[in-house]
């Protein structure tokens, strides 16, 4: 245990000195990271999850509180963070969507920027903090949300690594209120960080102190709940949130563990991350094995930056635990990503540690090196353009149709975004849970649900290109499939009259041949 009287974690290695606290090398990760970023562009596939998160900052920006606007399972913070995005839009007159990009480009340099900092002042060394930066900059999968969200894990990731940070400073406070603002964005969170803050306490302090510094991580952790409660009572939408949040993923949701179809984990996570998965795996491999390190009295004398690793392999496990309990797809591993940068930056850190200062700055250029190059390179390469793509097919078939035409989605919010819309009902997703929960409290269940969408006649219904055909079924005859969209399909009222259909298939690339033509009415 450090000495008393050091309020950090660490001791520094010798010969490092005092590390400033104006660091121009965090400035430098920033411009960097921002560089790479911006490499990737702004006009990436809008999909149906990011259309929903996109969807719900803009019912925020509109005054609509979480969970009011539209249902889902993730943390109100999903919502209202890319409703910062949306309000500066309107501020400044700018695209909606690619300012709310922006905005969580701008949130996902931050996040690069802090683990520098992490990583300096948790291993002693910012030598080993660009190392760390630098890994999580290669990883794909953070890129591809950094540019073409909004996606709520790209903020959670930011509010994890400042937790991290705030427990090597034994700043218990401030680590209860960022793992509480990690979960509020995603509920997942909570078990990486909350077991690596606890674990921390537990390592540094005893008695008093312990209890003591325990109840401020409470107290912060309850202060951003506090104050979103007091934000939804006054709206009137307490109970819409507590089942968002709480409900829906307690009673309805049905985990799917990774053990259930590896194959299909394995290949879902290497079209992701790409080679960047086995540096991903290579540094939580480096994070154990450093920290069981830590028993060995000599090894722990030699390089005492390690006893703050059990802290954070508690919180690699424990989200390691969770994910494999439960996984839907690839981002399901952003909780993890900062431990696994972290065990790549502590692995080459003990590797140069006994190295000239100068030798240790080659190696640790050239690793930082290869892993920016391995970020530019797929942020370059994988650089998409289909939201023009988007924006033109929604165009061409709202311009067959009065101004005020109106848009219900089922699974396919994108069209509501692009041309900022409002959805009738808050349920447009009706899967993990979301189903089986409308089925329980909406009048006439999932049934009656769907008879109400044709009885109120909306102009257009998107749907979603993995909705089911019992759903597609319930539309028809009063809807017709006139065409598709990149990532849906439309559906047009069929009063709306044979003349306005035909041009609404013209402006749609209807296909008579399409499977989905020769399923309904024509």
């Amino acid at each position: 245990m450090p000495p008393p009287h050091d309020r950090r974690w660490t001791a520094r290695p010798p010969g490092e000195g005092r590390l400033p606290r104006v660091d121009p090398l965090t400035f430098l990760v920033g411009v960097v990271s921002a560089l790479v970023y911006t490499l990737h562009g702004f006009h990436g596939a809008l999909t149906r999850d990011l259309g929903v998160y996109s969807y719900a900052g803009q019912q925020v920006a509109d005054g609509v509180p979480p969970y009011v606007g539209i249902l889902n399972r993730a943390g109100p913070l999903a919502h209202a963070i890319p409703g910062v995005g949306a309000l500066v839009a309107r501020l400044f007159g700018t695209d909606e969507l690619v300012t709310m990009r922006v905005v969580f480009m701008l949130i996902a340099t931050a996040a690069v920027c802090t683990i520098y900092v992490l990583g300096r002042d948790l291993l002693g060394s910012r030598a080993a903090g660009l190392v760390t930066a630098a890994t999580l900059l290669s990883f794909h999968g953070f890129i591809h949300y950094a540019s073409s969200g909004p996606r709520e894990k790209t903020p959670m990731t930011l509010f994890v690594i400042v937790a991290l940070w705030a427990l090597t400073h034994r700043r218990w406070f401030t680590a209860g209120v960022f793992t509480s603002l990690a979960t509020l964005c995603l509920q997942t969170a909570f078990f990486s960080t909350f077991a690596a803050v606890v674990a921390a306490v537990m390592l540094l302090l005893g008695g008093a102190a312990r209890l003591r510094a325990l109840g401020r991580v409470a107290v912060g952790g309850l202060v951003p709940v506090a104050l979103l409660a007091v934000w939804f009572a006054l709206a009137g939408s307490l109970r819409e949130a507590i089942d968002g949040f709480y409900v829906i993923n307690r009673r309805y949701t049905v985990p799917n563990p990774v053990t259930a179809d590896l194959e299909r984990v394995w290949l879902d996570l290497d079209a992701a991350y790409g080679v960047t998965v086995w540096l991903m795996l290579a540094g939580v491999v480096a994070l154990v094995l450093l920290t069981v390190a830590v028993a060995v009295p000599r090894a722990r004398a030699a390089y005492p930056a390690l006893r703050a690793l059990p802290a954070m392999t508690t919180g690699l496990l424990a989200g390691l635990a969770w994910t494999l309990k439960d996984y839907d797809a690839w981002p399901d591993l952003f909780p993890v990503l900062p431990f696994a940068a972290l065990g790549v930056g502590a692995a080459v850190a003990v590797a140069v540690r006994r190295l000239p200062p100068r030798p240790q700055w080659a190696v640790t250029a050239v690793v930082a090196g290869a892993c920016v190059v391995l970020g530019a390179v797929y942020a370059a390469s994988a650089r998409d353009d289909t939201l023009l793509d988007q924006r033109q097919a929604t165009a061409d078939v709202l311009a067959q149709l009065p101004d005020d035409a109106t848009i219900t989605s089922i699974e396919a919010p994108q069209p509501l975004v692009l041309t900022g819309r409002t959805n009738p009902t808050r349920y447009q997703m009706f899967r993990s849970g979301l189903q089986d929960y409308m089925d329980d409290t909406w009048p006439g269940g999932l049934d009656g649900f769907r008879r109400d969408l044709v009885a109120d006649g909306p102009d257009l219904v998107s749907v979603g290109e993995t909705v089911s055909m019992t759903w597609r079924a319930s539309l028809q005859p009063d809807y017709v499939f006139v065409g598709r969209a990149p990532m849906w399909e439309w559906y047009a009222r069929a009063s709306l009259g044979e003349e306005t259909i035909a041009r609404l298939r013209t402006a749609a690339g209807y296909d008579p041949d399409d499977p989905l033509a020769r399923t309904g009415p024509r």
